[in-house]
């Protein structure tokens, strides 16, 4: 549907424009260079909101980060045939290869390897947020635009259908039976969030504090087609025999259903809640003495042996209630003849006749006016060990899980990060397992305030076939705990008590 393309190219156009608009903390797929040291001050509010009270600084303000991530596991670009600098190439096109079946040209391959396939496509652009630090407490403020486009668990044969036409003649006449579920979503939505952190527990050498944060949700998109049974047969490239499905499908999208053309009315469609709530055990290096201080710059930061962090994200959904439409087939069956010739040509077109082929009755598919579109949930799980002076290890793991039939979904990734950290320097090496199937390397580098980095390396090189990329930015401003010594402010701590740390 050429409606639909345009709408992802606005998509995009949209987000762009948002880098200045509409900005957000930067925590991502996961932006490990970026979230996990102890100066990641409002970015690490992603991962677990209780971060704030382990920074180095008691005051960091996010001016702008952004980040830009893609990854499968259906299609490629060959190795041949990838330079990432071609990418900024003017005029650069996409290499084209001619069909096995059929005539038209692509520009990918595609694995035939009988996985299921899995896509996640990201895109945040972040800016304005601030995170101040008082002693045993925390706040944060910030405010965002997100967009994600997400599939998950996609049999091989419908990839293929849909990618290389009904005439891929290798998958006609097989009676497919696909009853597992499989998801496709995309979503797009602002936020605005508040976050407290607390050190409920601190004593000999243990600390435990306890946090949350809470975001309003302003929708502007969602599209999400959920399948849990199809039972069909492909007969030839224009004749399909629909033995028995059952799915439901919502969209709320910035479309003219009856022509597809773009509106502006009614930006935001739907409003919703979400939230973090996140626990940490710190064991610190030194007996822990309560810090009287008179300052907040005289704060002074307390140095670990290692911590524990746990914390359940994005929890939460938005309603969708205007320009909102969600239809269902309950266990029905269809035949479509001539599908070849078909050619819709709006949203309204393709679900009168898809109501039509399995009812009967253009109407009787449609359910509801409005739906909830739930957010990438995760188990988020951190352990940071101090090995020395300036050195870590850090071992993450982000598990996402779906709290609703309408939702996006959030891959697992596992990964081991070393990290060098200082004031003005930082370098981490992410090696992490994306999915429980991909192997990655990537690279972060901080200098002072700037943080750049990528958790797929290889992508600059053309050393194996092209899957996705990953790349991000942070710009942030810190005011270190114990800096006011500098100015001789008054009650300030001197230069060797900043830090109460066994490594000095």
């Amino acid at each position: 549907m050429k409606g639909l393309k345009k709408y992802f190219r606005f998509i995009a156009g949209f987000m762009l424009i948002s880098c200045s608009l509409v900005p957000d903390p930067a925590y991502t797929q996961e932006m490990f260079g970026a979230t996990l040291g102890n100066y990641s001050g409002v970015n690490g509010l992603g991962l677990n909101p209780t971060s704030m009270l382990n920074s180095k600084a008691y005051l960091d303000i996010n001016i702008l980060a952004l980040d830009e991530f893609i990854q499968n596991n259906y299609m490629y670009m060959a190795k041949e045939d990838y330079h990432f600098i071609n990418f900024f190439k003017p005029g650069y096109q996409l290499p084209e290869h001619p069909e096995e079946y059929g005539t038209k040209t692509r520009n990918f391959y595609t694995y035939h390897n009988n996985h299921r396939a899995n896509a996640y496509i990201q895109q945040r652009v972040n800016g304005p947020g601030v995170m101040f630090v008082y002693g045993d407490h925390a706040f944060a403020l910030t405010t965002g635009a997100r967009l994600i486009i997400s599939a998950k668990g996609v049999p091989q044969e419908i990839a293929n259908f849909a990618y290389l036409g009904l005439n891929y003649r290798p998958q006609h006449n097989i009676n497919y039976k696909d009853a597992r579920t499989f998801r496709i979503g995309q979503l797009t939505w602002g936020e605005i969030g508040l976050s407290y952190a607390y050190n409920f527990h601190s004593r000999n050498y243990t600390r435990i504090s306890a946090g949350i944060t809470i975001r309003r949700l302003f929708g502007y998109a969602a599209l999400f087609l959920k399948s849990e049974d199809a039972d069909y047969v492909v007969l030839d490239d224009s004749t399909i025999s629909v033995h028995n499905f059952k799915g439901v499908m919502g969209y709320a999208l910035p479309l003219d259903y009856d022509n597809n053309t773009f509106t502006n009315d009614n930006m935001i469609k739907g409003k919703g809640i979400s939230g973090d709530v996140g626990i940490t055990y710190t064991r610190l290096s030194s007996v822990y003495s309560k810090d009287f201080f008179t300052t907040p710059c005289s704060q002074i930061y307390d140095d670990y042996w290692y911590r524990i962090s746990v914390a359940l994200i994005d929890l939460g959904a938005i309603r969708f209630k205007t320009h909102a439409e969600k239809y269902a087939i309950d266990n029905r069956g269809s035949y479509w003849d001539d599908c070849n010739e078909f050619d819709f040509i709006s949203f309204h077109h393709f679900m009168d006749t898809t109501s039509y082929r399995f009812y009967g009755d253009k109407n009787a598919s449609y359910r509801a006016s409005s739906f909830y579109m739930w957010l990438p949930a995760a188990l988020s799980v951190q352990f940071d060990y101090h090995y020395l002076k300036h050195w870590y290890i850090n071992t993450s793991l982000i598990y996402g899980f779906d709290l609703g039939p309408a939702s996006v979904a959030r891959p697992a990734e596992l990964a081991i990060v070393p990290r060098y950290e200082t004031r003005a320097l930082e370098v981490s090496l992410p090696v992490s397992l994306y999915n429980w199937e991909k192997p990655r390397i990537g690279l972060a580098i901080r200098y002072y305030y700037l943080t750049m980095g990528t958790e797929k390396l290889g992508q600059f090189f053309n050393m194996s076939n092209f899957t996705g990329m990953d790349f991000y930015l942070a710009i942030h401003y810190f005011i270190d705990k114990g800096s006011c010594r500098d100015r001789k402010t008054k009650g300030c701590q001197e230069v060797d008590y900043k830090v109460r740390s066994i490594y000095r």
